[in-house]
């Protein structure tokens, strides 16, 4: 789902409208221009699409006049009339590529799981006084939730252990409003931070003949924790979301 439809909903939802904002959870919107003439000298009014998995689609093509009405106006209340761009008419449109967005959200639910895991164990490795080890559990947990958050919103991911600016602020760009409490921007710099210990912390600095357990100790293995615990549980309230929207 992309921002506009999570504004939808939750005005259905202040509504007591759940019915029609339940046909909109898992649909995304577009924007196309019509050859009608709007309110402002030679500019067209504009159709707003909502494009559908096949469920879906088939009951919000049976809204009733009133139905379509009731989301046309929440629509036209997120993008009020301008000369850049007037909203007359609301449409649907079958979602294409449904199998592929349920396989990448089958793949984020498994990442976000492996995540807890990695959490889990770096845990454990802490109270036995394994610190690089836990730092490298602690920076996969890390790696794991931002790959399945950048799945689920801008539907790829970086095959790397690290992630661009322009990949990132991508995926920044789509967080929903309802969530930039959890201070997603922090999470890139944990991310960067901590990939660039990912070989360090599992193989020492070999040039200087330093294993990992003499370079990280009790310090840096909470660091790393409390940097994991924080990303794993905002990159899940992300999957939560989606699939609740409040």
């Amino acid at each position: 789902m992309d921002k506009a439809i999570i504004e939808i909903i939750k005005k259905l939802k202040e509504k007591n409208r759940n019915d029609l904002a339940d046909f909109l959870i898992g649909c995304k919107s577009e924007i196309e221009e019509t050859d009608q003439y709007g309110s402002y000298w030679n500019k067209f009014l504009s159709s707003f699409v909502i494009v559908a998995p096949v469920e879906k689609y088939k009951r919000l093509q049976k809204l009733s006049e009133k139905d379509n009405a009731t989301i046309l106006e929440f629509i036209q209340e997120l993008h009020p009339k301008s000369e850049d761009l007037e909203i007359g008419f609301l449409n649907f449109k079958l979602l294409s590529n449904e199998n592929t967005l349920k396989e990448n959200r089958e793949l984020a639910d498994d990442w976000l799981e492996r995540a807890r895991n990695k959490q889990n164990e770096g845990k454990q490795l802490m109270e036995k006084w394994n610190f690089a080890e836990a730092i490298s559990a602690f920076q996969e947990c890390i790696e794991l939730s931002l790959k399945a958050a950048s799945l689920l919103l801008i539907e790829k991911y970086p095959h790397d252990h690290k992630f661009d600016e322009k990949e990132f602020k991508e995926m920044l760009d789509r967080i929903p409003n309802n969530l930039k409490n959890y201070e997603f921007h922090k999470l890139y710099l944990y991310s960067k931070f901590w990939g660039n210990f990912y070989t360090i912390a599992k193989y020492g600095l070999e040039n200087f003949g330093i294993g990992s357990n003499k370079l990280f100790g009790k310090e840096e293995a909470e660091l790393a924790q409390k940097h994991a615990d924080k990303c794993y549980f905002a990159c899940a309230q992300i999957k939560n979301y989606l699939e609740h929207p409040w």
